[in-house]
């Protein structure tokens, strides 16, 4: 699990290129898992029709890590057209991304070189209109605690904007929080002193890691 922050596309977006005759029109689209890969495959090959390739990328969660990588030549020489375009969301940095380049061959064969460029160079120029937003990287923790701290500890929650991600109440309340790694020595400091010391952030990354939002 990376701990560092990634941009992610909020719209999807095409780009055309020509080469040689052959046309590639690089199709992105916002992805967050492999349903949503496969779905936006489908629908790149409904809309562009007997085409000879959709070759694909997906990053699915952060750019940064091996989790989650994936590519297809589809049919391209190996290397030359899958890779290459993951390659290019990798160093833009972009994650939770799929990307679909269709190619309609024009009769002239473009090289293992020449495929690898221009299937960079759609993915790449397509990326130049992509809208995006900032995907924070938020250390995750649980904290337990009695009814009669609630209140100090929604203040703090607020005042440090700690995201709740679950809550469990039974004999103690039981949270599953998520925060930016820069406010938690601060924010426990504030609940050592709320609350006695009665109260740890523990860490969730030795149970089920940390997250991005």
């Amino acid at each position: 699990m990376t701990s560092k922050d990634y941009r992610r596309p909020t719209t999807a977006c095409e780009h055309e290129i020509e080469i040689k005759s052959s046309r590639f029109i690089a199709c992105l689209s916002p992805c967050r898992n492999t349903a949503d890969a496969a779905a936006f495959l489908a629908e790149v090959q409904k809309r562009w029709p007997k085409a000879n390739h959709y070759c694909t990328a997906h990053v699915i969660g952060s750019p940064f890590g091996d989790d989650g990588l994936s590519c297809s030549d589809d049919g391209e020489p190996s290397g030359t057209a899958g890779r290459p375009m993951l390659n290019v969301l990798r160093n833009a940095p972009l994650g939770d991304i799929s990307v679909v380049v269709v190619r309609y061959f024009g009769g002239i064969k473009l090289g293992t070189g020449g495929l690898q460029r221009a299937y960079s160079q759609a993915v790449s120029e397509a990326l130049t209109a992509l809208e995006t937003e900032l995907c924070i990287y938020r250390q995750q923790f649980r904290v337990n605690y009695p009814y009669s701290d609630q209140g100090a500890i929604d203040a703090l929650w607020k005042q440090y904007q700690v995201q709740v991600l679950d809550s469990d109440f039974t004999e103690l309340v039981s949270q599953h929080l998520a925060t930016v790694p820069e406010n938690v020595a601060s924010l426990q400091e504030k609940l050592n002193a709320a609350t006695q010391g009665r109260i740890k952030l523990m860490d969730k990354s030795k149970e089920h890691g940390a997250g991005l939002e």
